[in-house]
C-alpha cells in the first residue's frame, strides 16, 4: 500500500511538471533587436544587420529573457522613448533595443538604448576604434542583462569585477623557434650575449624530418583516408607521395604518378562531396613548345584524386582550367573554385565555384574578388564584423582590401614566393606572333595564405617572409634560399608582425597548420627545399614542424 501510495505521488509530481514546463517557457520575457541608424561610408552600411544579429545572441538568457519568435519587419528605428514604448507594446514584447551607428574616420560612435514594457530605460554611449566594436558590443551586452534584466552575475558591478581581474594579453607560441614581434630573443645562460642563438637541429619546440631526394612542390597534412590519423602529402612536379609520422620519421606510404608534361602547382585537400572522404585537388600547367626568345606556350591542366583504402585513384583525370581552393565567407567553408588561363594575364579576371559531376566538372555562381584576384593568390581575413580580402601581387606583395573593394594597404617586402615559375608572354591583347612585341614574364606562383585565430581573438595570418641576396639585386631571380614564417594581424591601417620563426634555411615551399604527428595537437609544418646552388637536380625536401602550445 505505502508503495502504491509513493508511485502515485511520483506519477502526480511527473505530471505537474510536465504540464508547468510549457507554461515556464511561455513564462519567458521577449525582446526584439531593431536595426541600428547608420551614418557613416558605404563600406560600412552593413554594421546595422550584423549589430542585429549578435545582439540577439549576446543578449539572449535561455528560458529567462530571450528574443522573440514574431516577425519584426514592420518595425522601423523608434526615433525617441515613446515611439520604442508603442512598438514594443503593440507586438508584446518585454524588451526592446535600438540605436544609431556614426562612422567618422577610423573611430565608431554607437549610441544603444533598451526600453522596458513598464517605460524604463537604458542609455549608452561609446566612442572606440573600429577594431574594438565588437569588444565594446560584448561588455554592453553584459550590462544590460544585469542592469535591466536582473540577471545574477552580470551587470555594471560585474564588469567592473571582471576588468580588474582578466586583463588579454596575447600570448606567443612557446616554442624556441619562434620569436616574438617585440625582438624578444632567444637567450642562453652559457652564449656570449653579442651572438644571437639560432637553434640546431635539436631545437626543443621543433622537429625535423629525414631529407626526401626530390624537389617538392606543395605540402597538405590531412586524414586522407578516413581512418582518423593524419598523412603528409607531399605534391612534386609530376608525382604526389603519402607519407605517416612514424618513430620520429616520415614512413612513407605510397606515390602516384601524374603526367610528365604537366608542372605541378598546387595541392588542395578538401571533402567536396561531404561523405567524410576527402578529395586531392592538383593545380597544374601544361607546356605546348619549349622555351627560345619567345614565352612557351601551355594550359591550365588540373585533376581531382582520392586516396580510398591508402591508394590513389583520379576522380577528373584532366580539367582544363586551374583549379583550387577558397574559403568563402560567411561560413569559410572550403569550396571548390576554377579559373581559366587568361589573354595577357596567366589568370583570367573571373574565378567561379565548381561542383564534381561524376568524372566532370560543372560551374557555378561567379565569385567575388579583388582586381588580379586568382584562385591561388588571394585568401578571406575574417574581422570582427566582417572581412578583409589579402592578394599576393604578380610581384609577390601583399596587397590588403576591404569587403567593399577598396584598397587599404600594400607592403614593402614580398612574400610567399614557391620557387614554381610560370613563363609568361607580357603582350597587348590583339598583337600579331612577331617575336619581338613580347617579353617573358616569370609568374612566381604563391603557397597558399592560411588564416587562424592563434594567439588572440583576432585572427592571424601565416604567411613566409622572402629572403634572398639575390633577389634583391635581380629583379626576375624568383629562388629565395631563406625564408621565415610569419604571423601578421590587420590593425585598421596594415599587416603587423605578431610573432616569426627564426631563420629557415632552404626555399620554404608551402605550410600547413595540422597534426602531423597526430597527437591531438596542431603544429606549424613547413615543406622547405634545401639549397644546393642553381638549378632543381641537387634539391632534396624536408618537412619541419613547431610546436604550438601557447605558454
Amino acid at each position: 500500500m505505502t508503495h502504491r501510495r509513493i508511485i502515485t505521488a511520483c506519477l502526480a509530481l511527473m505530471a505537474t511538471m510536465l504540464l508547468a514546463a510549457p507554461a515556464l517557457a511561455s513564462g519567458a520575457k521577449t525582446f526584439a533587436v531593431v536595426p541600428f541608424t547608420y551614418n557613416g561610408p558605404q563600406k560600412y552600411s552593413y554594421f546595422p544587420k550584423a549589430f542585429q544579429a549578435s545582439l540577439e545572441s549576446d543578449l539572449e538568457w535561455l528560458g529567462q529573457v530571450e528574443p522573440t519568435d514574431k516577425n519584426m519587419s514592420d518595425i522601423t528605428t523608434p526615433s525617441n522613448k515613446a515611439d520604442a514604448l508603442n512598438s514594443l507594446r503593440g507586438h508584446g514584447l518585454d524588451y526592446l533595443v535600438f540605436g544609431d551607428i556614426a562612422i567618422l574616420g577610423k573611430n565608431a560612435h554607437i549610441k544603444m538604448e533598451v526600453v522596458s514594457e513598464d517605460g524604463k530605460s537604458w542609455v549608452q554611449k561609446g566612442e572606440m576604434g573600429l577594431d574594438a566594436i565588437t569588444t565594446w558590443l560584448d561588455g554592453q551586452s553584459k550590462t544590460i542583462q544585469g542592469d535591466v534584466f536582473n540577471r545574477p552575475g552580470y551587470g555594471t558591478t560585474q564588469a567592473v569585477m571582471d576588468k580588474e581581474i582578466d586583463v588579454e594579453k596575447p600570448k606567443t607560441p612557446m616554442s624556441s623557434a619562434i620569436i616574438p614581434a617585440d625582438g624578444g630573443g632567444y637567450t642562453q645562460d652559457n652564449l656570449n650575449p653579442q651572438f644571437r642563438y639560432e637553434g640546431g637541429t635539436s631545437t626543443a619546440g621543433r622537429w625535423r624530418s629525414q631529407a626526401m631526394r626530390y624537389s617538392s612542390y606543395g605540402m597538405y597534412v590531412a586524414d586522407g583516408d578516413a581512418d582518423g590519423q593524419n598523412e603528409v602529402f607531399i605534391l612534386q612536379k609530376s608525382a604526389l607521395s603519402a607519407y605517416r609520422f612514424k618513430d620520429g620519421k616520415l614512413q612513407h606510404l605510397s606515390t602516384f604518378k601524374l603526367p610528365a608534361n604537366v608542372m605541378s602547382v598546387r595541392l588542395e585537400v578538401a571533402d567536396l562531396n561531404r561523405d567524410g572522404l576527402p578529395e586531392f585537388i592538383v593545380g597544374g600547367y601544361q607546356f605546348e613548345s619549349q622555351y627560345g626568345i619567345k614565352a612557351p606556350n601551355g594550359q591550365p591542366r588540373s585533376s581531382i584524386l582520392s586516396f580510398e583504402g591508402g591508394k590513389f585513384k583520379y576522380v577528373v583525370k584532366k580539367y582544363s582550367k586551374f583549379l583550387g581552393i577558397l574559403r568563402i565567407p560567411p561560413t569559410y567553408m572550403p569550396i571548390l573554385v576554377a579559373q581559366k588561363k587568361g589573354q595577357r594575364y596567366l589568370f583570367d579576371k573571373y574565378m567561379y565555384e565548381a561542383f564534381v559531376k561524376g568524372d566532370s566538372i560543372s560551374l557555378g555562381q561567379r565569385i567575388q574578388a579583388p582586381p588580379f584576384g586568382s584562385v591561388y593568390n588571394m585568401t578571406y581575413l575574417p574581422q570582427e564584423l566582417g572581412y578583409n580580402y589579402v592578394i599576393l601581387s604578380n610581384k609577390n606583395k601583399l596587397v590588403t582590401y576591404s569587403q567593399t573593394m577598396e584598397r587599404l594597404n600594400e607592403s614593402d617586402a614580398t612574400f610567399n614566393s614557391s620557387g614554381v615559375v610560370i613563363p609568361t608572354a607580357d603582350k597587348m591583347v590583339g598583337m600579331g606572333p612577331g617575336v619581338t612585341e613580347e617579353r617573358i614574364m616569370n609568374y612566381n606562383v604563391p603557397i597558399r595564405m592560411i588564416t587562424a585565430p592563434l594567439t588572440t581573438k583576432k585572427y592571424e595570418l601565416l604567411i613566409n617572409k622572402d629572403l634572398s641576396a639575390s633577389a634583391q639585386v635581380f629583379n626576375s631571380y624568383h629562388y629565395f634560399t631563406q625564408g621565415e614564417i610569419h604571423s601578421l594581424v590587420w590593425d585598421g591601417v596594415g599587416m603587423n608582425l605578431a610573432w616569426k620563426t627564426r631563420r629557415i634555411k632552404g626555399q620554404v615551399s608551402d605550410i600547413a597548420l595540422a597534426d602531423l604527428n597526430n597527437d591531438g595537437n596542431k603544429q606549424l609544418c613547413v615543406l622547405v627545399n634545401t639549397f644546393a646552388g642553381i638549378g632543381y637536380g641537387n634539391r632534396k625536401t624536408v618537412v619541419v614542424a613547431y610546436d604550438l602550445n601557447l605558454q
